[in-house]
Order: structure tokens, then sequence, then C-alpha cells
């Protein structure tokens, strides 16, 4: 593929027949869920091997209504209390809270792009705004996530938390891997990305959501080379984004998701991992099944 597309997110809820797969995906035309597809049998194996101390890790954060949000998130928990006799319950009702309100799973029909000036939206395997993007790229269609994870630590890498627009390259990748002895992802592995981005969360909502260190073009396109299925990163956005970046321009996201089916994970608490001195874990995660849905939020595990 020659160069980036421009990414415009949407949300569509638009019905209508299938179009033409002008841009099939390397999983066969048909596919609906992706690079979640290269998680065999094998993967979950090879993951649980990994398992040798019996320790379980959370890598979500907890939802909350000072959390940083994005436009179009308003967190908000009310306490319903009711008495049946001597007997009393409290339900909670959570409004606001989207399917990609803080830690969340980005799934396959949350982003399309356009192939050029004026042309059409196109999102994961050729699908367009034409399309049930809901229907037929759901996260419900997803398995529960259960592989291989790798930590990729940049900050002890650099010597410090990234700013805003720092781009992890390749090589940052391979010497991490290298520094703490790891085998290079693979087929169906999430890889996870400790940028130390993390600091600002609600600590400094402002600052955290006004850019992301993440991956650069090349060191995107290196992953989805690996086969990876999943990325995750402790910021909101996967890629490098300096606090001028034009609204809507995500080409990495584009890479990962529209091109190569390959699912991002956001808002992780990787600072977790750091404190618990692993590099090399079980990743586990069930997208929760609600069905059309374009994202998933939940706390993904680390097992070691």
């Amino acid at each position: 593929m020659t160069g980036f597309r421009t990414a415009l997110i949407l949300c569509l809820c638009l019905a209508g027949p299938a179009s033409a797969q002008d841009a099939p995906s390397r999983f066969g035309v048909q596919d609906r869920i992706g690079a979640s597809v290269m998680m065999t049998e094998s993967n979950a194996i090879q993951a649980a091997n990994i398992i040798q101390r019996g320790r379980v890790v959370s890598l979500g954060r907890d939802y909350r209504s000072d959390m940083p949000q994005t436009p179009g998130q308003d967190l908000r928990l009310t306490q319903i209390r009711v008495r049946h006799g001597d007997t009393a319950r409290i339900d909670s009702q959570i409004d606001g809270l989207t399917a990609h309100s803080g830690t969340r799973l980005v799934g396959l029909g949350h982003i399309g792009a356009a192939d050029g000036d004026g042309g059409p939206i196109r999102f994961y395997n050729g699908l367009t705004a034409e399309d049930d993007i809901p229907g037929e790229l759901g996260v419900e269609r997803v398995a529960p996530f259960f592989t291989r994870g790798i930590l990729i630590d940049i900050v002890s890498l650099r010597g410090g938390p990234m700013a805003a627009g720092d781009e992890i390259t390749v090589a940052d990748i391979e010497t991490a891997l290298d520094w703490f002895g790891i085998d290079p992802p693979g087929n169906g592995d999430a890889v996870i990305l400790h940028t130390g981005w993390g600091q600002h969360w609600i600590a400094d909502n402002d600052t955290y959501l006004s850019g992301s260190p993440g991956l650069g073009h090349e060191a995107a396109q290196w992953l989805v080379e690996q086969d990876v299925a999943l990325i995750g990163i402790d910021s909101w956005n996967v890629e490098a984004l300096t606090p001028d970046a034009p609204a809507g321009a995500q080409p990495v996201h584009v890479r990962l998701i529209t091109d190569s089916g390959v699912f991002v994970h956001e808002n992780l608490e990787t600072e977790r991992l750091i404190d618990a001195e692993i590099a090399e874990f079980a990743y586990i995660f069930a997208p929760v099944p609600i069905v059309g849905a374009t994202g998933s939020i939940g706390a993904p595990l680390a097992v070691y």
C-alpha cells in the first residue's frame, strides 16, 4: 500500500445492500473478525504455558465521571434504591458510557477512510457507508482474546515518559525486545506499549487528551507484518499525535484497523505491568457481546 489514507471516524447505523469488496482482507473476502482469527488453540496453549506464578494483573482503568472523556462521552452513575418489605436493593444506572469510554477495545467497525479526496468512505474489508457496518462488524462476532502478551517498555528504553507526538519506531521495539530477552511478536500475539502517558490520567485530563505518543507509520506496518492480533497502549490513541494535529487525522488507526483488521486496546494501565516487573504474560480479554457495538469497554487481564 502506498501512503496512508485520511481517516474519518464515523459512527454509522446505516443499512443497505452489501457492497463490492474493493479492498478484500488478507483473511478472505467474507471475513468480519480481522486479525483475531489468528488466535488458535495453539495460541491459548502457549499463553497458558507462560503462566508460572498464578498472578493476575488487571490492565483496565476505573470507569469514573472525572476520567478523561472525549466529545460524546459523559459518564454518570445513578444509584436507584428500591425497598421490598424487609429487603432492599440498589441498582446502578450508568448513563453516558459508550463502547469507546475509558479502557476500550476498538473494533473493526469504528473507523473508515476515504481513498483520496472525495472518495467513498470504506471500512474494514471494503465495506462502505451503504452497508450495515454495525451488523457486519459488531464486536459480538469477536471471540475472547487468550494469547501471548508482550510488553514494550519505551519509558525504560528512553529514560523517561514520552511526550505528545513522540513516535515509537521499529528500532525502539526491537531494542526493547532485545533488552528484556523476549522473542519477537508472532502470529496472533498481543503487543502492549508502555509510553508513560498514563501519568496524566485524571491528574491532568486536558494534557492527556491534548495529543498522544504512539506508533509511527513504519512501526505500525512492522507490527502488521508480524501478524499480531492486537496492539494495546496507555494513551487514548495508538498513534503519535501532536496537540495541533488535524481532527480526524489518524492514519495509523486506518492502517491497523481498516486496512489490516488489527484490534487496538486503548487507555490501558500499563504501569501495573511495570510494577509487576513482567514483560511476557497471558493476555486475556472477552469483549462485552453487545450486538452491533463498534468497540467494547472492560478490563483486560495479564496473567503470569
